[in-house]
């Protein structure tokens, strides 16, 4: 089926049903960011296989919101199709609940309410009040995606053992119990699938890049429920989740044994993670009280104890050695006059990580994205569709990898061969954002949104943004992209949180460069004007000296730069062989030194 054919089958249910217009999200009942494929109906209906957008149709037109990161790709995925682009946050462009209660005045908005989070709900509906029309949770993609629609995954799952996880899950119930005592609730639901992993130390490979599996956890005062089919489970994880308190129960069940009356007393409920059905079904029991508040889960796997600490730095180490390994093949290649490709590129990251230590996959999709692909910032090659490498401008290389020790995620762009000044100079104003970040220090109580400007001034400076956010945090053998905080978001930064510093240009049909690091934050000095924080980075790995415009750094900058390297070099020495040592060496020269 085309784009266009598949939009009138959605228009027949719509009729059917008695809806005027439906919203499909990219999301799923957990509220991901990477969905399983089988809740990929935004995806299949649209054609555009961005991460991030929300398709809405109506019985006269289609249109996708996407934000900036997605503006080039969308562009390009939708042309020929009649969906209509719509560029979140630019001057002009309505949000979804504005436009539909522009578009179908006191009509019906139909969206599945399993993958709709109850906060995204409330926000539409306040929009589209105040037109009359109504938002209701109808699933309208069921009978028009069947035949080659993917089942859910059940992949085996399994236990992070102790080691790793540096906290067992009966002491995190533990800590979770007594939140919802602080909160003076009796319990809290939780569908995010890193919550969930966080909490019982399993792990899984139901989705890709993340290392969960699909379930939900209910934790009371008193009990613990996981629902995730129990054949799944490894005997190992199975008696350990029994002697941490846990009782399985079918997946499918969480709606039956909310309305039977589990969850009693008062129920803590974040509305951002939690879905509009679910809510729905909370709210029907009269004797149960829901609380708006946030999600305990998310808050304290955000702060990485002193176990995950340390196993983090190693994990990085590992990656460091691949990254190097990689590197070096690269260039050798090149040089040999090898034609290679975006996708080749990809493939030896993948090839010199699997051969690491712990090393359970990749984080996230590879990014080798060579000249103009690399304006796209989500850009990913793949074997059909990828460009040549060639030796001039610049190949964007984001990636990262998922071990037992921790999740890594860094970029580096490389130069290929001859660069212009332009390209020069951009390289060097997105490297002084990157380290007058990364250098930081800052009191306690400090923000990631209060620090994003120390990055951003450099290409202000300049006329010049990017539309992303300067950095995310970190999961462990988690989520690649975890929150609460970010550089965006209002949280306080506290050590033992991990966080990328990640600042870029994107010049589109020009080239796109981005530098990032995984940081760790951890204490610095206390003072008359109390306690100070500072980032550790945990990436190791060298930055292009190449690329560099020297006279475009301060002296402090250098003198950064110059430490930094200096202990790559000391980390990974150790592990590389001597060809690799020497490379290295070269790759970690004080800047000023020819």
């Amino acid at each position: 089926m085309t784009v266009a054919e598949k939009l009138e089958a959605l228009r027949q249910q719509m009729t059917q049903h008695g809806a005027d217009a439906v919203i499909l999200p990219t999301s799923d009942p957990h509220m991901s960011e990477y969905i399983p494929a089988h809740w990929e109906s935004r995806r299949w209906l649209s054609g555009f296989t961005g991460d991030a957008g929300t398709l809405v149709v109506t019985k006269k037109e289609s249109c996708l919101w996407t934000d900036g990161r997605f503006f080039i790709q969308a562009d390009q995925q939708l042309k020929g199709t009649p969906i209509r682009l719509m560029r979140m946050r630019e001057p002009g462009v309505p949000t979804v609940g504005a436009y539909l209660a522009k578009a179908i005045p006191g009509g019906k908005v139909a969206v599945d309410g399993r993958i709709f989070s109850e906060l995204e709900a409330e926000n539409v509906q306040k929009e589209l009040d105040t037109t009359g029309a109504k938002l209701i949770s109808l699933d309208l993609v069921a009978d028009v995606w069947k035949e080659d629609r993917p089942a859910l995954p059940e992949t085996p799952v399994y236990l992070l053992e102790d080691r790793y996880s540096g906290c067992t899950c009966a002491d995190k119930l533990a800590q979770v119990r007594a939140e919802l005592k602080k909160a003076g609730a009796d319990a809290q639901l939780y569908s995010l699938l890193d919550d969930v992993a966080w909490a019982t130390n399993l792990r899984a490979a139901d989705v890709d890049y993340n290392p969960f599996a699909i379930a939900f956890l209910l934790v009371t005062t008193e009990k613990a429920y996981l629902y995730l089919d129990k054949k799944r489970i490894q005997a190992s994880a199975a008696d350990y989740l029994a002697k941490s308190g846990v009782e399985v129960r079918p997946y499918n069940k969480l709606e039956e044994d909310l309305r039977a009356g589990a969850a009693a007393g008062t129920v803590l409920v974040s509305r951002a993670n939690t879905s509009f059905d679910i809510c729905t079904c909370l709210a029907e029991n009269k004797d149960r009280k829901l609380v708006a508040g946030g999600d305990i889960i998310t808050n304290l796997k955000a702060v990485k104890n002193k176990t995950e600490c340390a196993n983090m730095r190693i994990c990085h180490v590992y990656d460091g050695v691949a990254l190097v390994r990689f590197k070096m093949e690269l260039e050798r290649r090149m040089a040999a006059g090898e034609p290679l490709t975006e996708w080749d590129a990809a493939e030896i990251a993948h090839k010199y990580r699997a051969q690491q230590p712990d090393n359970r996959g990749e984080s996230f999709e590879t990014i080798a994205a060579y000249g103009p692909n690399a304006a796209m910032m989500h850009y990913g090659p793949t074997k059909e569709q990828h460009s040549d490498l060639q030796p001039k401008s610049f190949l964007l290389v984001d990636s990262g990898g998922q071990y037992l020790t921790g999740t890594t995620d860094v970029t580096r762009t490389f130069a290929m061969g001859p660069l212009t000044q332009e390209e020069k100079e951009c390289f060097t104003w997105v490297l002084k954002c990157h380290i007058d970040l990364a250098d930081a220090k800052f009191p306690q109580g400090t923000t990631g949104h209060e620090l994003d400007a120390l990055s951003r001034v450099q290409v202000w400076k300049h006329g010049l943004d990017y539309r992303c956010g300067t950095g995310h945090g970190v999961g462990y053998m988690g989520a690649v992209h975890e929150g609460p905080h970010s550089f965006r978001s209002a949280i306080p930064l506290v050590p033992g949180m991990t966080i990328t510093d990640e600042p870029g240009i994107y010049m589109e049909g020009k080239f796109g460069i981005r530098t990032e690091n995984t940081l760790e934050v951890v204490m610095d000095e206390k003072t008359e004007y109390g306690q100070f924080y500072a980032f550790h980075p945990l990436t190791m790995f060298p930055i292009d000296h190449t690329a560099i415009l020297p006279e475009l750094l301060s002296s402090d900058e250098i003198a950064y730069l110059d430490r930094y390297h200096a202990t790559v070099y000391q980390t990974l020495a150790p592990h590389l062989t001597a060809e690799e040592q020497a490379w290295l060496k070269n790759a970690c020269r004080p800047l000023c030194q020819k």
